[in-house]
């Protein structure tokens, strides 16, 4: 019985985490299901070297590092670091939910965190006011002492309003 409770409590975590779905609040809430490939046996996966990115596509992956990497002590400053970098409905969304309390202290609770390293970005559209970067990240999702490793694929659109890049939606590909 406890071991299909602790199994029930990270399959919820891993969900309410944004693992498995910005989350339904909080840095994850763009994500609403959780499609990703096992990660191949690499040793040390590649690193997207942000320097020989544009701007757009910088921006882009400093989003997608940031929606995809927290633990319980940095899920906050990752919510706000989202609401910075994004505009228009994605950035509306994020500030109808903000991390609580509540899902904050479950994440203590389990042990919750995960790291996100971008392994790849693809510019698919860069015009003078809009972009769209398709991005590969290696995720390592950690719950209840389990842990999830996975290779995703996000596209990050973005529109240049005022000089300044901003992010107008996130979302993961099948």
């Amino acid at each position: 019985m406890t071991t299909c409770w602790a199994g029930l409590t990270v399959s919820i975590v891993l969900l309410a985490s944004g693992c498995g779905g910005p989350r339904a609040t909080g840095p994850a809430a763009e994500r609403p299901t959780q499609t990703s490939t096992p990660m191949r046996s690499e040793p040390d996966p590649p690193t997207v070297e942000a320097g020989a990115l544009r701007a757009p596509g910088r921006l882009a992956v400093r989003y997608a590092v940031a929606a995809r990497s927290w633990t319980p002590d940095t899920y906050r400053a990752q919510h706000r670091r989202q609401l910075l970098l994004s505009t228009g409905t994605l950035r509306s969304a994020l500030n109808r939910a903000p991390p609580t309390r509540d899902q904050l202290a479950r994440y203590r609770a389990d042990k919750a965190h995960v790291e996100a390293t971008a392994v790849s970005a693809t510019s698919l559209l860069e015009s003078a006011t809009q972009a769209r970067y398709g991005l590969m990240l290696d995720e390592s999702s950690v719950a209840a002492g389990q842990t999830v490793r996975a290779r995703a694929t996000y596209v990050v659109e973005l529109r240049r309003a005022g000089g300044r890049w901003l992010v107008t939606a996130f979302t993961i590909q099948p």
